[in-house]
């Protein structure tokens, strides 16, 4: 069958479609997965929450780049990191010399240093991060699925 005119522009016509879905899919896919990533912290932070700060600061969102989406997962919880990742054992010291103010065991304490025995990584993003990815692929997988069979 020769190719004419109108054969190559309902083909165009078509190649645009399937493009601008895949995108849209691709996009709502990251979405989803960020929702997922940001629950997945609130259910299996790894250690033992007291405020539900640090679950909290825990944000997502679809970034367009050049060469395409991404889904970036952010903490903005200044103790974020060393949960994470873990920290060795350090001294914690009052600001500007002065004292620290925290609630022990026995009532309220005052002193101008403590030693903090370090804490192994809880990996909470990581694990955030890989839940999502597999979340992301499945979710695309069956979107990309129902373009292909249109």
């Amino acid at each position: 069958m020769p190719f004419t005119k109108n054969s190559l522009v309902s083909m165009k016509r078509a190649h645009d479609f399937i493009l601008a879905e895949t995108s849209r899919a691709m996009r709502e896919a990251l979405a989803f997965g960020g929702r997922h990533a940001v629950n997945h912290v609130w259910s299996h932070p790894g250690f033992k929450p007291n405020t539900g700060r640090l679950q909290g600061s825990t944000k997502a969102k679809v970034v367009r780049t050049r060469g395409g989406n991404l889904l970036r997962l952010t903490n903005s919880a200044k103790y974020a990191v060393p949960i994470d990742t873990g920290a060795r054992p350090h001294v914690i010291k009052g600001r500007n010399g002065g004292f620290l103010h925290f609630k022990g065991k026995f009532g309220w304490v005052r002193t101008r240093s403590v030693d903090h025995p370090g804490n192994r990584p809880y990996k909470f993003m990581y694990r955030a991060h890989h839940s999502a990815a597999r979340v992301i692929e499945r979710n695309l997988t069956q979107k990309l699925s129902r373009i292909a069979s249109r």
